[in-house]
């Protein structure tokens, strides 16, 4: 039908623009945050767009049911405001017509969330974990960038070179200020290359045609030495445990198998929750967005936007409780479930019947 393939395509339409705009949102907090972690010499420029790749990855699962939700909203409330349901009614395509395309929307959007829900999202936030974690073992030098001031971890150290020569592997014009127990050192040089150890990890600057100045603050005197070649070694970067992989991090097949915890358990659920919600969703955006020309649409979307908030934030407290050894908070996430779908059902009845969503208000809403 005409009517049913429209409204599919226009959510979809409506779906993929806003998860852009929320992850467009995203993408800049995290932008800003990985900035800072390249500026403090924690991580490579270059591995910027890896990490914010799998960040995304690991959201989507929970973006993708906002997305839909608001894009329902969006497509029902432009076309009651068009008068394009009213139109649909006097063909004898009521709200209950629109039952068919969204369950075919939920089939396709349903698997697609459960697959990064249960798979893809877990893998994601894993392998940003692990990327992490092996950027901030490396050494400071692997992380210094032509033209920033860079600071090693210890904060005993700013390193600051103007150009870095790929073909011959030198930078150029290198500045470098070390402390130690003995004072203060500034060291300034033509050219550098790295020198690997053992293991091809950097650990030594190789510096040539440049002059160290060594001294303490305050005190008149100072030793310089000029070099044609300086070994400078970085000193090795306090590396940070390899810790316990998050919950959200773990595979559901090794959740599924270590079910008898409540806390793995509890993640298991919080995953599947995210599934059980998108039907959920669409039901109430059925009601809440078809009809109801003579209403305050802005106040209708902020209420819509409210319920959703609050229905999410809620389900994610009581997984959080789970994991504080209270079982019955899982029992307490599907009561909320089938609580809220009843209220959906409840709704889409009297919107379907041409009624006032609420008792409390006068007259027909359609």
């Amino acid at each position: 039908m005409i009517l049913h393939r429209a409204f599919s395509r226009e959510v979809l339409q409506n779906t993929g623009a806003v998860a852009v705009l929320v992850l467009s949102i995203f993408l800049v907090i995290r932008v800003v945050g990985y900035f800072r972690l390249v500026a403090e010499g924690t991580i490579p420029t270059n591995s910027v767009l890896t990490l914010l790749v799998l960040r995304l990855l690991s959201h989507l699962d929970i973006i993708a049911p906002l997305a839909v939700y608001v894009a329902m909203l969006l497509v029902l409330g432009r076309w009651s405001r068009d008068r394009e349901t009213v139109v649909a009614a006097a063909a004898g395509l009521g709200l209950a017509s629109f039952l068919r395309p969204t369950f075919y929307l939920f089939a396709i959007l349903g698997i697609v969330i459960g697959v990064f829900s249960l798979y893809l999202s877990p893998l994601a936030l894993r392998s940003g974990d692990d990327v992490e974690h092996e950027f901030r073992s490396r050494s400071d030098v692997s992380g210094i960038v032509p033209g920033v001031f860079t600071e090693n971890l210890g904060g005993d150290g700013v390193y600051f070179v103007e150009s870095y020569d790929p073909v011959e592997g030198l930078y150029r014009n290198i500045f470098a200020w070390v402390r130690s127990d003995e004072g203060d050192g500034v060291v300034v040089a033509s050219t550098a290359k790295k020198i690997l150890d053992e293991v091809g990890e950097v650990s030594t600057l190789e510096l040539g045609k440049g002059a160290r100045y060594d001294g303490r603050p305050g005190e008149l005197a100072y030793q310089s030495i000029e070099f044609e070649t300086y070994g400078m070694f970085i000193g090795d970067r306090p590396i940070p445990p390899q810790t316990r992989p998050r919950l959200a991090g773990w595979s559901t097949s090794a959740l599924w198998e270590k079910r008898h915890s409540l806390e793995l358990r509890s993640e298991l659920h919080w995953r599947l929750s995210k599934i059980a919600i998108l039907p959920v969703l669409m039901l109430l955006a059925l009601a809440l967005g078809y009809g109801g020309q003579g209403q305050n649409r802005m106040l209708m979307m902020v209420s819509a936007l409210m319920t959703y908030f609050a229905y999410a934030n809620l389900g994610g407290y009581l997984v959080a409780l789970s994991r504080r050894d209270n079982s019955e908070a899982l029992t307490l996430l599907w009561i909320l479930h089938l609580l809220v779908a009843l209220i959906a059902l409840y709704l889409f009845r009297r919107r379907a019947q041409n009624r006032a969503l609420f008792t409390g208000n006068h007259g027909v809403s359609g």
